[in-house]
């Protein structure tokens, strides 16, 4: 194929969920993850899972630190880097006192440049609406819930949502492309010289 007979591009990420951290400790007896990627209507799917559920897992010698070491490993193509493509994580607790509970979600936007990277984002969770509702959650242990996760990658509808920060996810992604330049992108990470 010559050069000008490119029209798509291939974009290539794998690595894996490293860890979960509470600054204030874990309290639940169990934790496990659930992640979705979501991409734009020009990207299509070659290769792996865009869904997954990990382990359960428990704090080790770090009170706040849960690691799941979860492998992602995903291959797109596509024709534009509109809807570049978006990990939601959603963080969920087992416990004897409220059974399954949500303990927040997380969206980080898969690296844009090559080479490998580590990532973190901040853990949120909806808040109630009410003082009723606050009151509820306190009482059991459950607090309100998104009917679907991926909602948080598109960022239409995201304003009308009241949330708290719990926690942060760290990821550790490689991120490989074919033909980028080809179409006129340049997606290799920034040189700094030094004067």
């Amino acid at each position: 194929m010559r050069e000008t007979e490119v029209t798509k591009f291939l974009v290539s990420f794998s690595g894996h969920i490293e860890h979960v951290r509470f600054p204030a400790g874990v309290f639940d007896d169990q934790l496990y993850l659930q992640y979705d990627i979501v991409w734009g209507e020009d990207w299509s799917p070659i290769s792996g899972l865009s869904s997954g559920t990990s382990q359960m897992a428990t704090s080790g010698h770090d009170p706040e630190r849960v690691i799941f070491n979860m492998p992602i490993e995903m291959v797109f193509g596509s024709t534009n880097v509109f809807g570049w493509p978006q990990l939601v994580v959603t963080v969920r607790a087992k416990n004897s006192l409220c059974g399954d509970s949500l303990r927040g979600y997380a969206v980080l936007l898969l690296p844009p440049t090559a080479g490998s990277q580590r990532l973190s984002a901040q853990l949120v969770r909806p808040r109630p609406a009410t003082l009723l509702g606050e009151w509820l959650a306190w009482l059991t242990g459950r607090g309100p819930e998104l009917a679907d996760p991926k909602m948080l990658a598109d960022g239409k509808d995201n304003y009308l949502l009241s949330t708290e920060s719990y926690g942060s996810v760290s990821l550790q992604v490689t991120m490989v492309s074919k033909d980028f330049r080809k179409l006129g992108y340049d997606n290799q990470p920034a040189v700094w010289k030094s004067l």
